[in-house]
């Protein structure tokens, strides 16, 4: 209901109500119900001739006649009638209205009137109401149409991002519309969207009204994959890719596999975003277009399977593809030979060769090169000349030489020991590895400097060739440090570089940047092996190292015939106990002091003057705090003393769980304050508190 007031002529007053009062669907028209009344205050009237209207919704509804008026505040209905309005053919109502009186002044008013007023109906729904369900894209959905209006017909439109188009027109009550599949091009970066369905009501040609609802479609993550043609790889590590150009070989834990995503794709306005690549089993993978994967490592020559796939800006997976890699084993090359004197005057050295490098073989063709190089120097002299003979070269369809002998080009005359040194290299490392050749066998010879006994005499007063027996025994011969007792020398140098690959006993000095070195620190390295010398046989060794800094450590080498086969170091540095102090609080603001050296926890109060109530074992609100707690319960017994005068003790109970319980006699002082001190010593077993 809606109410309106006219002006004020001497406390004379029109008003109007407007009630809408009814509908009608189907004729789109309301029922009005219209009233219009005279109210006074203290003037009145009778027989005067009135006249009045209301003018609104299309028509006039008039009132004349001669009402009384004899009370004060009161009031005379003129006009009650109820209407029927047409609305408008879109179901809107919005209509003006405006009201007069005359009186024909005198005792009565004079003209009262209200000027023109908006009156907004309800509109009537005219246009049917449509619905669809969720559908897919390029897929059939099913739009359904509630006439509001019997004969009603239909044009059925869509808008979706950016598109907007009539799906069908003359429809009845349902129709059938497959989802245009240039939708997902409006979604690249989600699997579903949202647009309207509008619904164009016509009754006989003439538009009534329009309604929508909502569309969500989704795309077919089926259909609608991202996609790529398959990988290109490459090694990242330049030395392997130069021996092995293949694109579908590469070298165990050199090699650097890089992958690179051929032709990537997305669909339907998508992008491609994310790259996922793996090798198969060897949980190594990589998440980038031209990615690099982790060394790989194998014990034999190995086919693997890397596999991959992209993702779009939708975030689906495209399809797996997959392609075989071979992973060629490869070791460091491994070189040692025996040399022996031949000839009909022993001058000829003739090396028995053991070496071998991986092959890195491709489609039966070996694409690692073996070199061999020796050289010799008298015993004790340091200056090499190269000397291959027959012996060294370089091969490249040869990955391995068994006991195969070889002479030396240089005659060796017998009376001369020599060191022979030979180096094995492939395409990437090398290795190297000495040993001597004596003189020729004698019984025994002599100089003016000493006896040879089993060789001719080189150095010293007393070269022998062979074991050194004394009283049926024989002596200790094998060296455990340089003559003065410094550490020994590892191939000339007093500093050790590789810890890892001593292989005989004695004392070392470890250089601070040595492979196997556990700390960084120059140090003192001791190794053992109960197989001594350890020549060509299965090792086991322990090694401990004292560094510089204080440090000591421990490692121990498997039972196995591998030289580098050791376990981890074990820290064995003595530890230093810290002391960790702490203050806390034990109840009415008394502070103690707690202490801690190892398992030992010293408790003492901070000597005050407190006043404290008597009980008997009450629990306290404080705490003994973790890495402190007593592993028994601990009692601290408190001396009370005011002046000169002693008045019991109190007790604080520490409690294993860190709880704190308080006994205390009544206190008989002047002002119930005493001085309060004490200390107690127990044990802890919980773990050390940090700083």
């Amino acid at each position: 209901m809606v109410e309106f007031w006219s002006n004020n002529d001497r406390g004379y007053r029109i008003r109007l109500w407007i009630d809408q009062v009814g509908q009608n669907v189907q004729n789109n028209t309301s029922d009005v119900r219209i009233r219009l009344a005279l109210l006074n205050q203290w003037w009145t009237f009778a027989s005067y001739q009135c006249y009045g209207y209301v003018d609104g919704f299309g028509q006039r509804l008039e009132y004349s006649g001669s009402p009384s008026m004899l009370s004060n505040n009161s009031e005379v209905q003129l006009i009650d009638r109820t209407i029927t309005v047409q609305h408008a053919d879109d179901g809107t109502g919005v209509f003006g209205v405006r009201a007069h009186f005359n009186g024909s002044g005198g005792y009565s008013p004079g003209n009262l009137d209200i000027g023109s007023q908006t009156i907004t109906l309800t509109t009537i729904p005219r246009g049917s109401t449509v619905s669809v369900s969720d559908g897919i894209i390029g897929k059939q959905v099913d739009i359904a149409i509630n006439r509001k209006l019997g004969g009603a017909t239909h044009t059925l439109r869509y808008a979706w991002g950016n598109k907007q188009g009539e799906i069908a027109n003359n429809v009845g009550t349902s129709y059938k519309w497959t989802i245009p599949a240039n939708f997902a091009d409006d979604i690249p970066n989600s699997t579903s969207g949202r647009g309207t369905i509008y619904v164009d009501t016509y009754i006989n040609g003439k538009f009534i009204q329009t309604q929508s609802t909502v569309l969500t479609a989704s795309i077919d993550t089926n259909l609608l994959k991202p996609y790529f043609k398959g990988f290109t790889l490459e090694d990242a590590n330049t030395a392997t890719q130069r021996v092995i150009p293949e694109k579908t070989h590469f070298v165990s834990i050199m090699s650097l596999v890089k992958v690179f995503f051929n032709g990537a794709q997305a669909e339907s306005g998508a992008t491609i975003t994310g790259y996922y690549a793996e090798i198969v089993g060897a949980n190594n993978s990589v998440t980038d277009n031209g990615g690099v994967f982790r060394e790989v490592s194998v014990s034999k020559d190995t086919q693997m399977t890397l596999r991959g796939r992209v993702q779009d800006s939708r975030g689906i997976w495209s399809d797996w593809l997959e392609t075989k890699i071979t992973f060629l084993f490869y070791f460091s090359p491994i070189l040692r030979f025996e040399v022996t004197r031949s000839g009909s005057r022993a001058d000829t050295l003739t090396i028995k060769r053991y070496a071998k490098i991986a092959p890195l073989s491709v489609n039966g063709v070996q694409r690692n090169v073996m070199k061999l190089t020796f050289s010799t120097a008298k015993v004790g002299w340091d200056n090499f000349v190269v000397d291959n003979g027959q012996a060294g070269g370089v091969w490249s369809s040869i990955s391995e030489f068994n006991a195969s002998d070889a002479n030396l080009g240089n005659t060796y005359p017998s009376d001369t020991s020599y060191t022979v040194k030979g180096k094995i290299e492939d395409s990437f490392t090398s290795t190297e590895f000495q040993a001597q050749a004596p003189t020729d066998r004698v019984v025994m010879t002599y100089d003016k400097s000493g006896i040879g006994i089993g060789k001719y005499r080189e150095r010293g007063a007393l070269d022998v060739a062979g074991d050194i027996y004394a009283n049926n025994s024989q002596i200790q011969q094998y060296q455990l440090t340089s003559n003065n007792g410094a550490p020994k020398w590892v191939d000339g140098k007093p500093n050790v570089s590789n810890a890892n690959l001593i292989d005989q006993p004695g004392q070392y000095y470890l250089d601070a940047l040595a492979t196997g070195n556990p700390n960084g620190q120059l140090g003192y390295l001791f190794h053992y092996s109960i197989y001594g010398k350890n020549a060509d046989g299965f090792k086991e060794a322990i090694q401990t190292f004292w560094s510089n800094n204080g440090q000591l450590f421990f490692r121990h080498h498997l039972w196995s015939k591998k030289i580098d086969d050791w376990e981890p170091w074990i820290d064995y540095t003595p530890k230093k106990t810290s002391v960790v102090k702490r203050e806390i609080q034990i109840g009415w603001g008394v502070r103690a002091n707690l202490v801690r050296e190892s398992n030992v926890v010293t408790l003492s109060l901070e000597r005050g003057i407190y006043s404290l109530p008597p009980c008997e074992y009450i629990n306290l609100d404080e705490k003994i705090p973790n890495g402190f707690k007593p592993c028994v319960q601990t009692h601290m017994v408190v001396n009370k003393n005011a002046s000169n005068w002693h008045y019991g003790c109190a007790v604080w109970h520490l409690e294993t769980n860190g709880d704190i319980r308080f006994s205390n006699p009544n206190t008989d002082t002047v002002d119930g304050n005493a001085v309060y001190t004490g200390t107690v010593t127990y044990i802890t077993e919980d773990e050390y508190p940090s700083n």
